[in-house]
């Protein structure tokens, strides 16, 4: 989703994120099956019929500056379950393989929630990897600006 709304619209939180990895605050990882699905989603019909700006060619373009500035794991190993939506674990699995400080979602329902530690899927992430945070893209851009001296 982030990558969706990075193409929809230059100005919100997601943009930033990316905006952030093209001036090299940030290390982007990605992976096979995260660029094959921030291909294809944004050109799904209900999106494309409400957004204007996703065409095949904006997301293409998209995708590939992306690709050049990240670091690609073609295919990270399974490393976690997560019950609720198996199909997120591309996302656990990259930021696990990449030994990422930080996996960037707003994905609420079947990611952000491992971090409250109140389900045994969440403690048991927790404790297997301490130093992983889930956080959507403001708390991450407010990491950043701390790291950089920026916060206010």
């Amino acid at each position: 989703m982030i990558y969706v709304q990075a193409l929809i619209s230059r100005r919100g939180p997601a943009a930033a994120c990316f905006d952030r990895v093209f001036k090299a605050q940030a290390v982007l990882f990605t992976s096979d099956a995260l660029l094959e699905e921030a291909r294809s989603v944004p050109l799904r019909h209900e999106l494309t019929r409400r957004y204007s700006r996703l065409t095949q060619e904006r997301v293409e373009a998209f995708v590939d500056a992306v690709r050049t500035v990240s670091v690609n794991i073609p295919k990270p190993p399974k490393s976690f379950s997560l019950p609720r939506d198996p199909k997120d674990e591309i996302c656990t699995d990259l930021a696990i393989a990449a030994s990422a400080q930080y996996l960037v979602t707003w994905n609420q329902k079947h990611l952000t929630y491992l971090m409250k530690r109140d389900t045994a899927e969440g403690k048991d992430f927790c404790a297997r990897f301490p130093q992983l945070m889930i956080l959507d893209p403001p708390a991450f851009l407010h990491e950043l600006d701390i790291i950089h001296g920026q916060a206010s």
